[in-house]
């Protein structure tokens, strides 16, 4: 076989000076055409040519929308993917093949046997096949396929006949049926998109499927109106819910199998104008951790929090808005506690995740089970440490209260927008300034930031309006770079992939103690916390954005007016329509 290097030569491509100097600096892990391509001294259609010379075949520039789906997906995915190949076109009795290494005669044999066709190779660009593999198995272009499906079966549902149960076989071949098929592809696409819930809205004219990935609800697919009802019936099926109820609100719960793991689904159901709208919140307990060490603490934070919940008795408490990791900071706190010497007991709505050596009690109101009755039965069973899923009523908070006054270590989540506003919105609630100062250990905030890709971030000069905002006293260099992402194909042109916490985290001094039943004002309470060592949620998120991991943008929109005047007598009321200006801006810039 000729040298690659040679024929680019011989092409007038490249010189030889040129290729010589190309080859010496070439590191030994990478292909010389790559390296080329890399240092831009030749382009990838240069490339492709060059290489169809050399292993004698066809080189083919993918397009991967024009290609049949049908005819890709004769090759299994994971043949695909491992031996970086993919089918792109048939004619009579030969299939041709796109390849990497069109001369590899094992994976030609192979694609011979499996599909039954005589395989034409050709060379293609590894980054072409990618993209081929990932939109033919994309799950959303599953969907839109089974749709297709469910209509040619509706154009035969009068000579079907009537499903014995008896019969393994047909039980079986109704498993395969379309509308089951749709429903996986919905569920393994919001595994394999990392969502963390699915919402399935009926519309007009057709049903919205949509998942949130990293707190940001993307749409995926619709679905027409007509297949709404069986897609619906599916679901409520697979939850062990009543499928013939559709006027009153439903709860069940699923689990799938994806890639050979168990992933557990919480569905919640509810009727709407246009019909009934499904959501289910992911519960993929293999992809979680709970270490206290591994949820995105800083060494300051970790020991902040650490000392705060290391103690026989008193309440701790998380807060922040839905969706900003309060349950998996509860969770991971509670590993930390958890020793064998340790009654551990919870009351959650609902249990999401199952802690090994931990009592988990489901909060139920029809069973007299609340929160605030939950917690007296709790109270009986010897317990050293209690938590409260949210403490969100007068009699909670009191019990609470209570419980963390008589020995207990009592931990539970609040909704107020920062670490300071726990003790006014506990005041709220009814108890006195005296028992809270008497019985909180601390408080924490927290919020979730996306994180900017690593595939197309770059760094940017600071936004100076933006900057001046979170950080009023100039204590940040104005020249200091921030990162940003362009958009690329691995984080669906949104310029972000993943999230990371950032924590506020309000220490309880001696000061603050008697600040705190003295009823001074929450601005006050907020510059002792600061003066004790408390880090703002605006300047956690920034010292994130100057580490490169999040953009001075998101830093701003998740954190900025959390803090305005909010003193002791501000209500809850005012603090939940500021929380909503916050979200109302958030979904913009989204």
């Amino acid at each position: 076989m000729r040298r690659l290097g040679d024929i680019l030569v011989e092409q007038g491509v490249l010189t030889a000076d040129e290729m010589e100097a190309a080859f010496s600096s070439k590191p030994r892990n990478i292909m010389l055409g790559d390296w080329l391509v890399e240092q831009k001294l030749l382009s990838t259609a240069e490339l492709g040519h060059a290489l169809a010379e050399q292993f004698e075949v066809p080189y083919v520039d993918i397009d991967p929308s024009n290609i049949n789906p049908q005819i890709a997906r004769l090759i299994p995915e994971d043949f695909a993917r491992s031996r970086q190949a993919g089918a792109i076109d048939i004619k009579g009795h030969m299939m041709t093949l796109a390849m990497v290494a069109p001369d590899d005669i094992e994976t030609i044999a192979e694609a011979e046997l499996m599909t039954g066709y005589q395989i034409h190779p050709a060379v293609a660009m590894a980054d072409d096949i990618v993209a081929l593999v990932s939109r033919i198995y994309d799950d959303r272009s599953v969907a839109r396929q089974t749709i297709v499906d469910m209509k040619m079966v509706e154009l035969h549902e009068h000579s079907t006949e009537e499903i014995d149960p008896s019969n393994s076989v047909m039980v079986a071949e109704q498993e395969d049926a379309p509308v089951v098929r749709l429903v996986q592809a919905i569920l393994s696409g919001a595994v394999n998109a990392g969502a963390s819930d699915v919402h399935l809205e009926p519309l007009k004219p057709e049903m919205r499927v949509r998942y949130r990935v990293d707190g940001e609800l993307q749409q995926v697919m619709t679905i027409p109106n007509h297949i709404e009802e069986s897609v619906i019936s599916r679901i409520k099926v697979m939850a062990d819910m009543d499928t013939t109820e559709n006027r009153r609100p439903q709860d069940g719960h699923l689990n799938v199998f994806d890639g050979g793991k168990r992933v557990g689904f919480r569905v919640s159901g509810i009727p709407t104008v246009d019909g009934q709208k499904i959501v289910l919140r992911l519960l993929d307990e293999g992809g979680k951790t709970f270490q206290l060490e591994n949820i995105g603490l800083t060494e300051r934070d970790y020991s902040m929090l650490r000392e705060m919940i290391d103690k026989p008795h008193g309440m701790f408490v998380v807060t922040g808005p839905t969706g900003s990791g309060k349950s998996t900071t509860l969770y991971a706190a509670l590993q930390f506690l958890n020793r064998v010497d340790r009654n551990i007991v919870t009351v959650e709505d609902p249990v999401e995740f199952r802690l090994p050596g931990i009592n988990q009690v489901q909060s139920d109101n029809e069973f007299g089970m609340g929160f605030a009755n939950a917690l007296k039965f709790i109270m009986r069973q010897d317990p050293d440490v209690i938590m409260v899923g949210e403490i969100r009523d007068s009699e909670t908070a009191t019990t609470a209260i209570q419980a963390a006054l008589t020995g207990h270590l009592l931990i539970s989540t609040l909704h107020t927008n920062d670490a300071v506003g726990a003790v006014a919105r506990l005041g709220d609630l009814g108890v006195d300034n005296f028992k809270i100062a008497g019985s909180l250990l601390g408080s924490v905030a927290q919020r979730l930031l996306r994180c900017v890709c690593e595939n197309c971030k770059r760094a940017v000069p600071a936004n100076e309006k933006l900057l001046n905002a979170i950080d009023p006293e100039g204590t940040v260099d104005r020249s200091a770079k921030f990162f940003k992402g362009e958009g690329c194909k691995k984080c669906l042109g949104s310029g972000f992939a993943g999230r990371i916490p950032i924590f506020e985290i309000m220490p309880i001094t001696p000061e603050i103690t008697v600040a705190i039943e003295a009823g001074v004002p929450n601005s006050k309470l907020h510059q002792l916390a600061v003066e004790a060592g408390m880090v703002e949620l605006p300047r956690a998120g920034l010292e994130q954005a100057l580490a490169g991991r999040t953009s001075i943008e998101e830093v701003y929109f998740k954190t900025s007016g959390d803090r305005r005047s909010s003193d002791a007598g501000q209500s809850s009321g005012s603090n939940k329509t500021n929380s909503g200006n916050i979200a109302r801006r958030d979904t913009d810039v989204a």
